[in-house]
């Protein structure tokens, strides 16, 4: 494991640890103080996607969400979730993303990043 570098501090710091990583692919745990809402756990997984980069730009911005599907309500504060790094253009980033507990699915959907 290891912890994700993020600008990020508590309480609006979710990302926590890198679990796995590959090329296009991660998983990431995700702690929250409480019962996340689906807006926390959208952060979390946009935080997340700092697992791609390099470590040098600590910055970035959610421009965009789509196809978001609450399918489940959680009811613990420790998840994963698991990102796809679909497309780069330049500055931008196309992710796809599941929210996990445990096995069950919480949360999919995507996002757009653009990193500063």
């Amino acid at each position: 494991m290891k912890e994700l570098s993020l600008p990020h501090v508590a309480p609006v710091r979710f990302a926590q640890d890198i679990l796995f990583k590959k090329e296009t692919t991660a998983r990431v745990s995700l702690g929250f103080d409480e019962i996340p809402t689906l807006g926390m756990m959208i952060e979390g997984a946009a935080q997340s996607s700092a697992a791609f980069g390099d470590g040098t730009k600590k910055g970035g911005f959610l421009v965009s969400l789509k196809n978001i599907k609450l399918l489940k309500k959680p009811t613990k504060t420790a998840l994963e979730v698991s990102l796809i790094n679909e497309h780069n253009l330049q500055a931008m980033s196309y992710f796809s993303f599941v929210v996990y507990e445990g096995l069950e699915v919480l949360v999919s959907g995507n996002f757009v990043i653009v990193k500063n």
